[in-house]
């Protein structure tokens, strides 16, 4: 039986169903059917009335095909109509998507099979609904774009933190809790002269003992106050380094940041005058701070975590210390350069700006130091915030503390002179402040000419600028 004659056999039997149930037969085999014409004009529609989505299709019933679509499938649709009218010409294409507009102006698609009837210019649509692939759709491309911005947010955060990871002006590694190292910067790359360290486990690194001695070792280091450094041998290099850690926790478990230094290269015992000068860097009153050549802050003692106002010194590590400064960069600039110029620099007026923002008056004294493995700049810092207080209260004039301190350095004479003085000053400033500055009031109420007046506040240097 050739294929022409097993397709009219199956014809055959499907004239045979009873109506009934050839429309039941269409119904199911589509969610909406249409039989139209050439000009658009739907004859009959088939479809699920339980399906509300569709909206009410029975209005389709007797009009054009056109006012249901969109205007993009109107002109998907004419091609297939122009052709259908043209008995010369074969429908090539048996598949047609179009979107119908439903009551409320919302879309939805339905994927139509086309096939001739027979009879002359009339065209029967077997339509799905795609109405569920197309919110699939949708939701996937909102997938998608939240993924690309996530993506996008991801690449920010990396680009910044490895900028840190380079500009923080020490040699980094960071492990994970099983010691392995799964980042780091060029610095401790070039340190430890290799150009790969990911996936290197400490103890391949260390003559330290295992991975995990070496993570519990700093962070017994770590819990001392001041926190110690650890010194380990390098392996095949035979080169010392000093490390210190500091252990966070992440979503996939504990890791640690280490910071490596080198180590220096002849072990000298410590003399007592070495006890001394540790024991005077911690325990001054004078702030300390050490930062490398980009300005950014290695090391403190604490009298400058008191100055700051920062409770540890884990967060100053790697902060500029230009954000300390009244005048930020510039304060650094000037320091930095004439500290590499001329070796050193004293008594530098500034403000310090506090972590919380108060602002403190400070002389800083700055020196530069340079070695085989890094250059810094050391800087004291003093609070001169009393030396202000003093400098605006004194203005050459002594106080009765000041005066009686003097005793046993100065004849009488000149102590009584020095206190004579000093009461007259102080009859001066009081009676302005009861006249409320009025000179000629002033000098009736301590019974002198205003001549006599004016020349005993100039005396004291008590006139205004505009006296």
């Amino acid at each position: 039986m050739t294929k022409r004659e097993s397709k009219v056999r199956a014809a055959d039997q499907i004239v045979r169903l009873n109506p009934d149930i050839f429309g039941d037969v269409i119904l199911h085999a589509s969610d909406i059917s249409l039989l139209i014409d050439t000009a658009g004009l739907i004859l009959e529609v088939i479809y699920n009335a339980e399906n509300k989505k569709l909206g009410n299709i029975e209005q389709w019933r007797t009009k054009n095909i056109r006012d249901f679509i969109t205007k993009e499938s109107s002109e998907k649709l004419e091609g297939i109509l122009n052709l259908s009218s043209d008995a010369n010409e074969k429908i090539k294409k048996d598949i047609i998507q179009l979107n119908h507009i439903k009551t409320g102006g919302e879309d939805f698609p339905i994927q139509y099979s086309i096939h001739p009837t027979g009879v002359k210019n009339q065209i029967l649509l077997f339509g799905r609904d795609l109405t569920q692939i197309a919110l699939a759709q949708q939701e996937l491309m909102k997938t998608q774009l939240k993924f690309e911005k996530e993506y996008d947010r991801y690449r920010s955060f990396d680009t910044k933190y490895r900028v840190l990871l380079e500009q923080c002006g020490s040699a980094f590694i960071i492990v994970d809790q099983e010691g392995q190292v799964i980042d780091f910067n060029k610095k401790a790359a070039a340190l430890m002269e290799k150009s790969e360290l990911n996936k290197i486990a400490l103890e391949d690194l260390f003559n330290q003992g295992t991975s995990t001695d070496i993570l519990d070792e700093l962070e017994k280091l770590n819990k001392s106050n001041p926190p110690n450094v650890m010194t380990v041998m390098l392996k095949q290099l035979n080169k010392e380094l000093q490390i210190m850690g500091t252990f966070f926790r992440s979503n996939d478990g504990v890791h640690t940041l280490i910071r490596l230094n080198n180590s220096p290269t002849q072990k000298v015992s410590r003399s007592k005058e070495k006890h001394y000068l540790t024991d005077l860097y911690q325990k001054t009153a004078d702030a300390f701070v050490f930062i490398d050549e980009a300005g950014k802050i290695v090391d403190t003692n604490e009298s400058f975590l008191t100055l700051s106002e920062n409770p540890n010194i884990d967060e100053l590590i790697g902060k500029s210390f230009s954000d300390f400064l009244r005048n930020s960069a510039t304060d650094l600039k000037i320091l930095t350069d004439n500290s590499k110029r001329l070796g050193k620099i004293r008594n530098y007026a500034t403000d310090f700006i506090t972590t919380f923002g108060s602002k403190i008056p400070v002389t800083i004294s700055s020196t530069w130091v340079s070695n085989e493995d890094n250059d810094f700049y050391g800087f004291i810092l003093r609070d001169s915030t009393n030396v202000e207080f003093e400098k605006q209260n004194d203005n050459e004039q002594h106080s009765w503390e000041a005066t009686t301190k003097l005793v046993g350095s100065a004849p009488l004479k000149e102590l009584v002179a020095q206190t004579g003085d000093i009461a007259e000053r102080i009859c001066l400033e009081t009676a302005l402040n009861l006249t409320s500055n009025n000179k000629v009031a002033a000098a009736d109420l301590l019974s002198l000419s205003r001549q006599s007046l004016y020349v005993k506040l100039r005396k004291h240097n008590l006139l205004d600028n505009k006296d």
